[in-house]
């Protein structure tokens, strides 16, 4: 059961194991929310005994302590069942606010493949925001320092055992994956819409859940730190003009994306 309260900052602990950011707290970051309290959204705690151990919102808790808050909101939530804060506090960091760089991403899939590499690397790239090949290579990087063993067999999100193939092919960052076998199957609802509506319906279903899959891939791209290192690369690569061009068809676009990705229920907030 979650709960928002308002409790005393220095009861809350911090942990820096579970902050998910390698390069720690930005400090500019950290002054700009100094100057709308106001509008934080809770800090998610566990609770440890009369103390709560901070999970979420590391940079709201560096503001309110150089603002000498004396209180702070936070929401309690209970502890992960199978007691791995390291997950909690990944994906709770990774769902709004800054987002979490390339570097952030590989050093939770190193985390992950060090504990359980018998993963799959397509179940752990689910889990950090990374693709399989990425996952890969980090875990070839592991496995030939012998921080690693080697894992022939993987476990899938669903929990099947299967063998590595020693020739697997892996898709490249951005290019659009084919459609899976769970897109080709059944609807969730049946008999209500014309069969022209329904095909119309998965289109739009499909093209979304292909396009998450390469927008994801910008976090495998390395020299994509920032957008202006993006941008940068366009202008470069395009030239002024075509950069320009290119910048008005993301930018509608993207705004459609993420009109629809609201109306499924994401929520932006502030770390």
């Amino acid at each position: 059961m979650e709960t928002v309260i308002n409790t005393q900052t220095d009861q809350i602990n911090v942990d820096s194991s579970l902050q998910p950011r390698v390069r720690g707290l930005d400090a500019d970051h950290v002054r700009a929310l100094q100057e709308a309290p106001e509008g934080w959204p809770p800090l998610l705690v566990v609770q440890r005994g009369d103390q709560y151990l901070l999970i979420d919102g590391f940079h709201r808790l560096a503001a309110a302590q150089n603002l000498l808050l004396d209180t702070v909101r936070v929401k309690v939530v209970p502890a992960p069942a199978d007691g791995d804060l390291h997950a909690l506090a990944f994906s709770s960091n990774a769902a709004h606010g800054r987002p979490l760089s390339l570097s952030d991403r590989r050093a939770f899939a190193e985390k992950i493949l060090r504990s359980q590499p018998q993963l799959a690397d397509r179940e752990i790239g689910r889990r950090c925001g990374l693709s399989s090949n990425t996952v890969g290579v980090v875990r070839q990087r592991l496995e030939a320092a012998a921080q690693i063993e080697q894992a022939p067999k993987r476990v899938g999100s669903d929990g099947h055992v299967y063998e590595v193939g020693a020739n697997e092919e892996r898709r490249q960052p951005g290019e659009l994956p084919e459609a899976s076998f769970e897109e080709t199957v059944g609807d969730v609802v049946s008999g209500v819409f014309t069969s022209a509506e329904r095909k119309q319906q998965r289109r739009i279903a499909r093209y979304l859940r292909r396009l998450a899959v390469a927008l994801n891939d910008q976090h495998d791209l390395d020299g994509w730190e920032t957008a202006e290192e993006a941008a940068q690369s366009c202008r470069l690569v395009l030239g002024d003009e075509r950069a320009s061009e290119l910048a008005f068809l993301l930018g509608d676009g993207a705004y459609n994306v993420l009109q629809a990705a609201i109306a499924l229920g994401y929520e932006e907030e502030s770390e």
